[in-house]
Formats: structure tokens, sequence, C-alpha cells
């Protein structure tokens, strides 16, 4: 084990924002579970999406996958630069709202494989 700045730092990189932290797993497991693809949610030791998503979502389903972390990605992304930089509290609700209100956008301007996946069930919102 390093010293405590090591340990800092490693709490702080983008695979920890983006897939490790308490609030990034809650709200992959939300978005996840809302497209029944709850199994492909990072748990606490795994790094990332790559080997995720080849082990346990097949084929036709992958590409929309592709498309659910790349918007995932962007919220979480956001909502850390809002919780930093402008000092909001980080909110699970908000971040799935967010998600759900993007994803419609995304649908509406031609992504067909998150539209396949029906993206509207996110945080239990038809």
């Amino acid at each position: 084990m390093g010293s405590p700045n090591e340990v800092a730092l490693e709490e702080e990189d983008v695979q920890h924002i983006l897939t490790t932290c308490a609030f990034a797993r809650q709200f992959w497991f939300n978005v996840l579970s809302a497209i029944n693809l709850q199994r492909a949610a990072p748990k606490h030791r795994e790094r990332g999406f790559a080997e995720l998503a080849e082990r346990k979502v097949g084929k036709p389903r992958r590409k929309g996958l592709n498309t659910v972390i790349i918007l995932g990605a962007w919220i979480l992304w956001t909502t850390r630069k809002r919780c930093v930089f402008y000092g909001v509290a980080p909110n699970i609700q908000v971040a799935l709202n967010r998600f759900k209100d993007e994803a419609h956008w995304w649908c509406l301007a031609g992504a067909k494989k998150l539209q396949e996946l029906s993206i509207g069930l996110v945080g239990g919102v038809p």
C-alpha cells in the first residue's frame, strides 16, 4: 500500500469516477437494470467496461450498450464537474433524470441501437 497521497490520487482517477466509486456503481446499476443489462454493471473491483461488454452482453445488443456507456460516462463526468467546480451535491436521481433526458435527445438524433434498448425506462419513469 502506498502513501495517503497515492491513495487519494487513485481515488480520483477517471476509472474511479466512471466505474468504481459508489455513486457510479449505483448509477450504472440503475441505468443497466432499466434495460435488463444489470449483469453488465461494473462491480467494486472491476475497472472498466470493455471486458464486461464482451463477456456479459451478446453481440446484437453490444452497440446499444456501447452507446449507453458513452452517454452514461458523459453524465457521470459532468455530474462530477458540477460537484467540483460549482459545489453541487451529487444526487443519483438528478443524474438518472439527466441520463433519461439526454437519451431521449440522442434517440431523436438517430441513435437507433439506443432506441432498441428501450432506454425510456431509466429511473422507473416511463
